[in-house]
C-alpha cells in the first residue's frame, strides 16, 4: 500500500496500468457546488438530471475541459478515476458523463459573471 492509504492497492484499472508502467495516474476533474475551503471536510459534486429522468456525475478529463465546458469560475476537485465508482454510489447517481457541456445558463464564466 502506499502511505495513507487505507484499502488495498489499485488491482484493476487507470491506477493499476499506471503504476505497472511505473507512471503516475492522470487525475480527472469534477465541478463542486462551491468552492473548497481549508476547513472543508468534504465537497459536494455537481450532478445533473438529464432528460431521460437519470442523474449523472459530471467529470472531465483534463481541468482546460472542465474550464471549456463549465467556465473559468467553476470550483473543482480532482480524482484519480478509480475512485469514481466509489464516488458515483455514494451519491446515489446513475451514470457518469464525461466531458459533457453545460448549457450556458449553467456555466460558471467570468467574462458574464456566474450564470447560474
Amino acid at each position: 500500500m502506499r502511505a495513507g492509504d487505507d484499502a488495498a492497492p489499485a488491482v484493476i484499472g487507470a491506477d493499476y496500468i499506471a503504476e505497472q508502467n511505473g507512471e503516475e495516474p492522470e487525475p480527472v476533474y469534477l465541478p463542486l457546488e462551491k468552492p473548497l475551503t481549508s476547513s472543508d471536510a468534504d465537497a459536494t459534486i455537481s450532478m445533473r438530471e438529464l432528460e431521460d429522468g437519470r442523474v449523472a456525475i459530471l467529470v472531465y478529463t483534463s481541468l482546460e475541459s472542465l474550464v471549456v465546458h463549465c467556465g473559468d469560475l467553476q470550483p473543482w476537485a480532482s480524482v484519480l478515476p478509480d475512485q469514481l465508482g466509489d464516488i458515483q454510489a455514494r451519491s446515489g447517481a446513475d451514470m457518469v458523463a464525461w466531458d459533457e457541456p453545460l448549457p450556458p445558463e449553467q456555466r460558471s464564466d467570468s467574462a458574464g459573471g456566474d450564470q447560474r
